[in-house]
């Protein structure tokens, strides 16, 4: 009898010290997998549905990706590129029209926008330009007309406009 409770006190210790923590594994056909809160398959998912919404939008493969990051139109001109840092866009990125032209022209320090802007009408000529400090519009910025003639200068410190410069 004190084998038989020795044994059920056992089992039930083992039972309660369960932790709810761990990985599920998941049968996959033939494969057997752990899971993540959400895996990898399901972010893409959500990535892939959210794009059909929305083709302009840039996301990551993954909310941990880091590498090279190529978008293309249907045609195989290239629609956007530039790296990810651990799920952040990092360093230079830059969008194309579909004739392949240069749309615009960003830089990213982890995910925050930090330093130039340039973007470009589809002629090919600057739209307007200026830098972002700590993702926010931070410097003066020129504001051009489709034959490349400056239209506008404006001040800007924060994200805020400070005064619009006269032209010259």
């Amino acid at each position: 009898m004190k084998k038989i409770l020795f044994i059920l006190s056992l089992v039930l210790i083992l039972f309660s010290c369960n932790n709810s923590n761990e990985s599920k594994i998941i049968e996959d056909g033939d494969k057997v997998r752990l899971a993540d809160s959400i895996s990898k398959q399901q972010q893409k998912i959500v990535v892939d549905s959210l794009k059909k919404k929305n083709p302009l939008l840039i996301l990551p493969p993954d909310s941990n990706y880091t590498g090279e990051y190529v978008d293309k139109y249907d045609n195989g001109i290239i629609k956007f590129k530039g790296n990810y840092r651990f799920g952040k866009r990092h360093g230079q990125w830059m969008s194309f029209y579909p004739s392949g032209l240069a749309w615009s022209e960003m830089h990213y320090d982890k995910g925050s926008r930090q330093g130039p802007n340039l973007t470009y009408f589809e002629n090919g000529k600057l739209r307007y330009a200026g830098y972002y400090k700590n993702d926010a519009r931070d410097s003066v910025w020129l504001y051009y007309d489709s034959l490349g003639k400056v239209a506008e200068k404006v001040l800007f410190k924060n994200d805020k406009v400070v005064k619009k410069l006269p032209l010259k």
